[in-house]
Protein backbone atom coordinates (compact mmCIF):
# COMPACT_ATOMS: atom_id res chain seq x y z
CA UNK A 1 0.00 0.00 0.00
CA UNK A 2 2.96 2.25 1.06
CA UNK A 3 4.15 1.83 -2.81
CA UNK A 4 1.24 3.15 -4.05
CA UNK A 5 1.17 6.30 -2.07
CA UNK A 6 4.70 6.97 -2.83
CA UNK A 7 4.00 7.20 -6.56
CA UNK A 8 1.37 9.59 -6.19
CA UNK A 9 1.55 13.63 -8.16
CA UNK A 10 -0.77 16.06 -6.99
CA UNK A 11 -3.73 15.22 -9.26
CA UNK A 12 -4.00 11.77 -7.85
CA UNK A 13 -3.91 13.63 -4.59
CA UNK A 14 -6.62 15.82 -5.16
CA UNK A 15 -8.68 13.03 -6.53
CA UNK A 16 -8.56 11.63 -3.64
CA UNK A 17 -11.54 11.55 -0.48
CA UNK A 18 -10.54 12.54 2.70
CA UNK A 19 -10.40 9.58 4.37
CA UNK A 20 -7.71 8.57 1.75
CA UNK A 21 -5.84 11.62 2.49
CA UNK A 22 -5.42 11.49 6.01
CA UNK A 23 -3.72 8.03 5.77
CA UNK A 24 -1.48 9.21 3.21
CA UNK A 25 -0.57 12.02 5.35
CA UNK A 26 0.00 9.64 7.96
CA UNK A 27 1.65 7.36 6.11
CA UNK A 28 4.34 9.35 4.88
CA UNK A 29 4.46 11.74 7.79
CA UNK A 30 7.17 14.22 7.17
CA UNK A 31 9.13 12.85 4.43
CA UNK A 32 6.25 14.50 1.81
CA UNK A 33 4.87 17.82 2.34
CA UNK A 34 2.39 17.28 -0.51
CA UNK A 35 -0.44 15.40 0.91
CA UNK A 36 -1.07 18.30 3.43
CA UNK A 37 -0.08 20.80 1.06
CA UNK A 38 -3.59 18.85 -0.28
CA UNK A 39 -5.60 19.17 2.55
CA UNK A 40 -4.80 22.92 3.11
CA UNK A 41 -5.52 23.41 -0.50
CA UNK A 42 -8.90 21.62 0.00
CA UNK A 43 -9.94 23.05 3.26
CA UNK A 44 -7.90 26.84 3.97
CA UNK A 45 -11.10 28.97 2.76
CA UNK A 46 -13.47 27.21 4.96
CA UNK A 47 -10.85 27.31 7.73
CA UNK A 48 -10.37 31.31 7.01
CA UNK A 49 -14.09 31.81 7.59
CA UNK A 50 -14.61 30.34 10.78
CA UNK A 51 -11.49 32.24 11.51
CA UNK A 52 -12.81 35.44 10.20
CA UNK A 53 -15.93 35.12 11.77
CA UNK A 54 -14.57 35.07 15.33
CA UNK A 55 -11.81 38.08 14.91
CA UNK A 56 -13.50 39.91 12.47
CA UNK A 57 -10.30 40.98 10.76
CA UNK A 58 -8.55 39.82 7.69
CA UNK A 59 -5.20 39.87 9.03
CA UNK A 60 -6.17 37.98 12.09
CA UNK A 61 -7.61 35.49 10.15
CA UNK A 62 -5.33 34.59 8.17
CA UNK A 63 -2.77 34.16 11.43
CA UNK A 64 -4.96 31.90 13.13
CA UNK A 65 -5.94 29.77 10.18
CA UNK A 66 -2.26 29.18 9.82
CA UNK A 67 -2.49 28.19 13.55
CA UNK A 68 -5.22 25.98 12.96
CA UNK A 69 -3.36 24.10 9.85
CA UNK A 70 -0.32 23.97 12.11
CA UNK A 71 -2.00 22.40 14.96
CA UNK A 72 -3.64 20.08 12.57
CA UNK A 73 -0.43 18.84 11.08
CA UNK A 74 0.95 18.25 14.06
CA UNK A 75 -1.85 16.65 15.57
CA UNK A 76 -3.17 14.53 12.76
CA UNK A 77 -1.89 11.32 13.72
CA UNK A 78 -4.43 11.00 16.65
CA UNK A 79 -7.25 11.73 14.15
CA UNK A 80 -8.97 8.48 14.80
CA UNK A 81 -12.09 9.01 12.53
CA UNK A 82 -14.74 9.02 14.82
CA UNK A 83 -16.48 11.96 13.38
CA UNK A 84 -15.63 13.21 9.64
CA UNK A 85 -12.09 14.95 8.96
CA UNK A 86 -14.62 18.50 8.58
CA UNK A 87 -15.91 17.97 11.87
CA UNK A 88 -12.98 17.79 13.37
CA UNK A 89 -11.08 20.61 11.58
CA UNK A 90 -13.73 22.81 12.60
CA UNK A 91 -13.67 21.66 16.00
CA UNK A 92 -10.13 22.83 16.06
CA UNK A 93 -10.55 26.24 14.22
CA UNK A 94 -13.43 27.33 16.83
CA UNK A 95 -10.71 26.19 19.91
CA UNK A 96 -8.70 27.91 18.20
CA UNK A 97 -10.41 31.16 17.76
CA UNK A 98 -12.12 31.10 21.14
CA UNK A 99 -8.63 30.74 23.73
CA UNK A 100 -7.56 33.54 21.41
CA UNK A 101 -10.23 35.76 22.13
CA UNK A 102 -9.65 34.60 25.90
CA UNK A 103 -5.92 35.16 25.38
CA UNK A 104 -6.69 39.02 24.21
CA UNK A 105 -9.37 39.24 27.30
CA UNK A 106 -11.80 41.09 24.41
CA UNK A 107 -14.48 40.19 22.23
CA UNK A 108 -13.69 40.50 18.31
CA UNK A 109 -13.61 43.71 16.77
CA UNK A 110 -16.30 44.80 14.16
CA UNK A 111 -15.84 43.78 11.00
CA UNK A 112 -13.51 45.57 8.80
CA UNK A 113 -15.92 45.52 5.96
CA UNK A 114 -19.63 44.76 5.05
CA UNK A 115 -20.44 43.68 2.06
CA UNK A 116 -16.64 43.02 0.74
CA UNK A 117 -16.00 40.55 3.31
CA UNK A 118 -19.22 38.87 3.71
CA UNK A 119 -19.34 38.42 0.13
CA UNK A 120 -15.80 36.03 0.45
CA UNK A 121 -17.07 34.14 3.07
CA UNK A 122 -20.94 33.15 2.00
CA UNK A 123 -21.07 30.31 -0.88
CA UNK A 124 -21.67 32.06 -3.90
CA UNK A 125 -23.87 29.47 -5.18
CA UNK A 126 -27.23 30.27 -6.69
CA UNK A 127 -29.29 28.58 -3.96
CA UNK A 128 -27.74 30.62 -1.14
CA UNK A 129 -28.64 33.62 -2.78
CA UNK A 130 -32.00 32.56 -3.72
CA UNK A 131 -32.74 31.75 -0.27
CA UNK A 132 -32.04 34.85 1.05
CA UNK A 133 -33.05 37.54 -1.72
CA UNK A 134 -36.47 36.89 -0.29
CA UNK A 135 -36.13 37.61 2.99
CA UNK A 136 -33.16 40.09 3.16
CA UNK A 137 -31.49 42.44 0.85
CA UNK A 138 -28.13 42.10 0.35
CA UNK A 139 -26.85 44.65 2.50
CA UNK A 140 -28.53 44.43 5.33
CA UNK A 141 -28.09 41.08 5.66
CA UNK A 142 -24.39 41.54 5.51
CA UNK A 143 -24.76 44.07 8.06
CA UNK A 144 -26.67 42.20 10.35
CA UNK A 145 -24.40 39.02 10.28
CA UNK A 146 -21.42 41.22 11.29
CA UNK A 147 -23.09 42.22 14.16
CA UNK A 148 -23.99 38.95 15.94
CA UNK A 149 -21.66 37.00 18.21
CA UNK A 150 -18.88 34.88 16.47
CA UNK A 151 -20.75 31.79 17.71
CA UNK A 152 -24.07 32.27 16.66
CA UNK A 153 -23.30 33.54 12.96
CA UNK A 154 -21.47 30.66 12.43
CA UNK A 155 -24.03 28.31 13.31
CA UNK A 156 -26.07 30.04 10.55
CA UNK A 157 -23.22 29.68 8.31
CA UNK A 158 -23.19 26.01 9.19
CA UNK A 159 -26.68 25.21 8.80
CA UNK A 160 -28.38 28.09 5.73
CA UNK A 161 -24.96 28.32 4.13
CA UNK A 162 -23.39 25.02 4.11
CA UNK A 163 -26.78 23.26 5.01
CA UNK A 164 -24.97 20.99 6.80
CA UNK A 165 -27.48 18.09 8.86
CA UNK A 166 -28.18 18.73 12.69
CA UNK A 167 -25.97 15.81 13.71
CA UNK A 168 -23.07 17.24 11.83
CA UNK A 169 -23.54 20.45 13.67
CA UNK A 170 -23.79 18.77 16.73
CA UNK A 171 -20.96 16.98 16.55
CA UNK A 172 -18.65 20.22 15.44
CA UNK A 173 -19.68 21.89 18.33
CA UNK A 174 -20.21 18.79 21.49
CA UNK A 175 -23.69 19.00 21.54
CA UNK A 176 -27.06 17.18 21.39
CA UNK A 177 -28.69 17.37 18.49
CA UNK A 178 -32.09 18.64 19.68
CA UNK A 179 -29.50 21.52 21.75
CA UNK A 180 -28.44 22.08 18.07
CA UNK A 181 -31.77 22.77 17.14
CA UNK A 182 -32.37 24.99 18.97
CA UNK A 183 -29.13 27.11 18.91
CA UNK A 184 -30.59 27.41 15.24
CA UNK A 185 -33.79 28.22 15.58
CA UNK A 186 -32.20 31.04 18.20
CA UNK A 187 -29.57 32.26 15.77
CA UNK A 188 -31.89 32.71 12.98
CA UNK A 189 -34.51 34.76 15.42
CA UNK A 190 -31.08 36.58 16.31
CA UNK A 191 -30.87 37.22 12.69
CA UNK A 192 -34.03 38.88 11.54
CA UNK A 193 -34.20 40.74 15.21
CA UNK A 194 -30.78 42.42 13.99
CA UNK A 195 -31.97 42.81 10.31
CA UNK A 196 -35.65 44.36 11.05
CA UNK A 197 -33.36 47.17 13.79
CA UNK A 198 -31.01 48.21 10.93
CA UNK A 199 -33.51 48.14 8.61
CA UNK A 200 -35.74 50.65 10.68
CA UNK A 201 -38.52 48.27 10.92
Amino acid sequence: MRGIFIGMGQQALAELSDVALIEVCQKRGGKDDRPFQEMFRRYQSVVWRVCYSYMRNREDAEDLTQEVFFKVYRSLHQFEGRSSFKTWLYRVAINTCQNEIRRRGRRPQEAETEMETIAEIMPSGESVEKSYQALYKREMLAKALANLDPGVSEILYMKDMEERPYNEIAATLDIGISAAKMRVQRARLALQVEYRMLAGE
